[in-house]
């Protein structure tokens, strides 16, 4: 049987393809440079091909380091969240969640179901990653995130994951309430505008920009992408930037007193929310639970809409 990598050399790749470079990642796993050195010698020789090599910014992978490296994370946070699991089985209130979210959830009910599971779970370590199912759709694979909760779109594969469809749900565009263009009725009369839109290289939001600028962008508009509900508020409420998203989002109470919906004529795509997670990857208590109460909250969202 062809001899298998220890798990330290793995993690010692991991740590200098993070940092950079042997000396930063050695550091930071307290160790010595020559060690790390003789670890990733060993792992090559093992695997019979080359990693790394010295590059112009540090230690870089090869064109063999590239094929090795999802593969090798896949394995590492697959033991890893074994690990967890064990320790949450044996201490039912500790352990770790990774999940992503879109806008709507973030802006709404995700952070007051966080607030309450901590209550409950007061030592849980919960990490979320906002951001449209495109930008996080390699985490997942990887098993970086434990689910995402979000649009999703038919242009994206995911046959290696379980699907659990939740609403649809209509769109519109969105102002600060007595936005200068609060009353157009037409796309055409808001494509000079300043825009804020989710970063998508393929799915609900890319569609959405090709409606909006079907000619190309305005040579006055400005157009700031990003995944942050934060920033996008701000901007919205401050610098009079227009957003797309959920109708749902203002009837949120601290939103339908500050933020209007645009009558344009042009109906735009409804959004098909969904809790999406891997097949193959056995989710871990802690994280089954937070996934019920987030599925709770968005029907209870849905269910209290009065548009």
């Amino acid at each position: 049987m062809r001899e298998l990598p220890k798990i330290n050399q793995l993690k010692n790749l991991r740590a200098i393809i993070q940092y950079g470079s042997i000396r930063t990642a050695a550091l930071a796993l307290h160790q010595t440079q020559p060690a790390m050195t003789r670890s990733i010698q060993e792992l090559e020789k093992i695997l019979g091909v080359s990693l790394l090599v010295r590059g112009v910014h540090g230690a870089e992978l090869t064109e063999m380091g590239r094929v090795f490296e999802p593969r090798m994370n896949l394995v590492l946070n697959e033991l890893e969240r074994a690990l967890d699991e064990l320790e949450q089985i044996e201490r039912s209130s500790e352990g770790l969640v990774t999940f992503g979210c879109s806008h709507l959830p973030a802006l709404t009910f995700v952070p007051g179901v966080i607030k309450n599971f901590q209550e409950s779970y007061s030592t849980a370590r919960i990490t979320v990653a906002e951001g449209q199912l495109s930008e996080l759709l390699a985490s997942l694979r990887l098993g970086r995130l434990d689910f995402f909760i979000g649009i999703i779109s038919p242009d994206i594969s995911l046959r290696e994951f379980v699907n659990e469809h939740l609403d649809v749900t209509q769109f519109a565009v969105i102002a600060r309430k007595g936005h200068p263009l609060a009353n157009s009725t037409s796309l055409s009369e808001l494509r000079g505008a300043k825009w804020y839109l989710p970063t998508a290289r393929a799915g609900f939001y890319n569609d959405i920009e090709s409606l909006i600028f079907p000619y190309g962008r305005e040579p006055e508009s400005s157009v700031i992408f990003g995944n942050s509900a934060t920033i996008a508020e701000h901007l919205i409420l401050k610098e009079d930037y227009l957003f797309v998203g959920p109708k749902m989002m203002v009837t949120v109470p601290y939103l339908q007193q500050v933020v209007s919906i645009i009558p344009i004529k042009e109906k735009l795509p409804d959004g098909h929310y969904s809790l999406i997670y891997r097949r193959q990857q056995s989710l871990t208590p802690m994280a089954k639970k937070l996934m019920d109460d987030i599925r709770f909250a968005y029907l209870e969202l849905v269910n209290r809409q009065v548009i």
